[in-house]
């Protein structure tokens, strides 16, 4: 079984894309067999001359060992699955007719492999490309037909010839405009499937993202954080977890409308992305409060990066009307413990918080015991 997969996989590939390719070019080889066989019998029965068929069989079999080498080598060569189709639909066409050309009373039948060629190719080709086959492949089978009828008119009856071609042409235009109905069908159901895949994708960003700040929202930070605390169940690199909290927020609110709360929030987002490493997360945690996660960082690393944070954001300004302001923050910051729940985490991150509130504002009180600061927040909200 195991040898199996691996020669599955050197002529295949892993990939399900090229796997799908090659089992088309699978399905194409044991068409051509079939067709080649029946020359053949031909060929024993004498009533096909031997020559002309072991060149077909010569040019099938090379043809398809080429095609083949380009299904495999295709991403390399940047052909995509339809252009392979139309190079491995001419061929297939070239190779019906000329055996149509070669074989005697039953040459009828191979014309049915026309219809089956332009069926396979409706599975990748635009209708445009399909129709374009059937008209090339009627235009080759009248001119096979008209030539033969002058080559070897003791075979090629005109009568008959004229019954295949219309027989022939018919089929194909049917099979033509079927399969090329099915080709814009699948076009619709991939532009749908298009529509559908970008429609979710902008679905689980709103349900990640706060719409306001383009942050990531309480609902993802909680998620995050949660397949955090499974991975430091064992030991683990330290990692540390900042509330933060925009002072003063509701009296901006109050004096400059709340228009000018909503521009302070995206641009205390916006400060976020300058001031702090690629690999910490800030999200809304809700209102003018957000949560900010420091994988792999220290306590000491984590007061100079939020320190950073907020001095950049002190920095800003502020313009409504004639009038101008600024604003801080102030941040409660702790080192999670190994065992610590980050529930437990934010608890303490929260009291912390209350702290810096209680002290004066726009600062960052760092520390690791867990405070209970129920007098401190309400000191901290009083104006």
């Amino acid at each position: 079984m195991r040898i199996g997969r691996l020669v599955l996989n050197r002529f295949a590939g892993d990939d399900a894309r090229m796997r799908r390719l090659v089992t088309y070019w699978g399905a194409t080889v044991l068409l051509y067999l079939l067709s080649l066989s029946i020359l053949w019998v031909e060929v024993l029965s004498g009533v096909a001359r031997a020559v002309p068929v072991i060149a077909l069989t010569v040019i099938a079999f090379t043809g398809h060992a080429f095609f083949y080498l380009l299904i495999r080598q295709c991403e390399r060569l940047k052909l995509t699955p339809s252009q392979l189709s139309v190079y491995q639909g001419r061929f297939a066409i070239l190779c019906t007719v000329a055996g149509y050309s070669v074989m005697g009373p039953l040459r009828g039948a191979s014309l049915v492999i026309l219809t089956v060629i332009l069926v396979f190719c409706a599975f990748t080709l635009e209708a445009k490309k399909t129709h374009s086959l059937s008209i090339f492949a009627i235009s080759l089978l009248g001119a096979t037909m008209v030539a033969m009828r002058f080559a070897a008119p003791d075979v090629f009856d005109a009568k008959t010839e004229i019954i295949h071609f219309v027989l022939s042409g018919s089929m194909l235009l049917v099979v033509a405009t079927l399969t090329g109905r099915l080709s814009e069908l699948r076009e619709s159901l991939k532009a749908q499937k298009a529509e559908l895949t970008k429609a979710l994708e902008h679905i689980q960003v709103l349900a990640t993202r706060d719409e306001l700040t383009s942050l990531p929202n309480r609902r993802y930070m909680g998620q995050l954080l949660h397949q955090e605390e499974d991975l430091r169940k064992t030991e683990g690199p330290p990692a540390c977890l900042a509330l933060l909290d925009i002072d003063w927020f509701k009296k901006i609110n109050d004096m400059h409308g709340h228009a000018a709360g909503d521009e302070v929030l995206k641009r205390f987002a916006e400060a976020s992305r300058v001031a702090l490493r690629n690999n910490d997360v800030l999200a809304r945690w809700g209102g003018e409060e957000f949560l900010l996660y420091l994988p792999g960082t220290s306590l000491d690393g984590a007061r100079d990066a939020v320190e950073r944070y907020r001095q950049r954001v002190q920095s800003l300004v502020f313009g409504i009307g004639e009038t101008a302001f600024g604003v801080t923050f102030s941040a409660g910051l702790v080192e999670l413990t190994p065992g610590e729940s980050i529930d437990q985490g934010i608890q303490r991150a929260d009291a912390l918080l209350y702290e810096a509130k209680a002290n004066g504002r726009n600062r960052t009180v760092a520390g690791t015991a867990v405070r209970h600061a129920t007098e401190q927040r309400q000191v901290a909200w009083m104006e």
